[in-house]
């Protein structure tokens, strides 16, 4: 850790009756830093992609972010999903990273650790933390009934197995079974062996991740984010309305978005989502502050104020 660390103030503001604290603000100036990196990638291979969930939101009633939300959400059709995760591994900037740790979900980090030399907090506005864009894969769903159950519940399977598998084996999740039973069924449901000597979070990872693209071809009208429509199946978009993409303000810049923002914001926060309801906890803000509290308390330094904000 460096001493005397020199970072440039920044002052906060009050937005629809919110106060967006110096520390936000940060974080949304990275964030747009790396949705500049994501779009770079994005304009040199003909990649589309959108804003989603809040992000898309605050475009449309606040033209940049909500004041009170603390990450930046888009999305992009399975089709170019994956071939900007492809083009992401190698192209992103030195340093950058490609998160992969929920199937159908990857996010793209400025760093993977704490950051406290100077050339980091003057590349990125004086925010040490780890921060990082969403990107959301929207599926094809089956044209049929019957298929439609069986992709759903082996999605479903093979998805919270993954999510939950580092957990230890006397926690309550497991119902009192051992996981390696529920890892028995899956291969049984899914007629895909895991193989025991390798890693096995990043099998189930790649698995569901499979059934989740499998009818990526099928020429299917509907489409979906499948960890949702796994729990809500009023959850599906005309593949029609992932043709058209606009660009509208998004603080300093343009954000794409579906051309049919409406229905978009209307199946994720109902019909009156122009009217502002103030939620969100900034709790991964909340973890990395104690996180980098408790350092500077073992080196017994005091903590940079520039680093700090309170919660309600």
């Amino acid at each position: 850790m460096e001493d005397h660390l020199k970072v440039t103030p920044v002052e906060g503001e009050e937005r629809d009756g919110y106060y967006v604290q110096p520390l936000l603000k940060r974080v949304w100036a990275v964030q747009l830093d790396i949705l500049k990196g994501i779009d770079t990638i994005c304009r040199r291979h003909n990649i589309r992609y959108f804003g989603w969930f809040g992000t898309l939101l605050g475009a449309v009633r606040h033209h940049g972010y909500i004041p009170w939300d603390d990450d930046m959400d888009l999305a992009m059709v399975r089709e170019d999903y994956e071939r900007f995760r492809y083009y992401a591994k190698t192209e992103l900037p030195m340093g950058w990273v490609v998160s992969e740790e929920y199937p159908t979900w990857i996010c793209i980090l400025n760093t993977n650790k704490f950051q406290l030399d100077q050339k980091f907090l003057d590349r990125f506005h004086g925010c040490p933390f780890i921060t990082g864009v969403d990107i959301f894969c929207i599926d094809h769903t089956p044209q049929s009934i019957e298929d439609e159950e069986l992709h759903i519940n082996m999605f479903q399977a093979v998805n919270s197995l993954c999510l939950n598998w580092n957990l230890p084996e006397d926690d309550a999740q497991w119902n009192g079974v051992s996981k390696w039973s529920y890892l028995a069924e899956i291969e049984e449901l899914t007629s895909c062996p895991i193989d025991r000597q390798r890693p096995v979070k990043a099998q189930l990872y790649f698995l569901a991740d499979r059934i989740a693209a499998m009818y990526w071809e099928d020429g299917s009208h509907e489409m979906t984010r499948l960890t949702r429509f796994s729990k809500d199946r009023h959850y599906r978009i005309p593949a029609s309305c992932f043709e058209k993409i606009i660009e509208i303000p998004f603080e300093h810049t343009m954000l794409p978005v579906l051309e049919d923002y409406d229905l978009i914001c209307r199946l994720d926060f109902g019909e009156n989502y122009m009217t502002p309801i103030r939620i969100g906890d900034h709790e991964y803000l909340k973890k990395q502050i104690s996180a980098l509290k408790k350092i500077y308390e073992t080196e017994g330094k005091i903590f940079p104020e520039c680093f700090n904000m309170t919660f309600e």
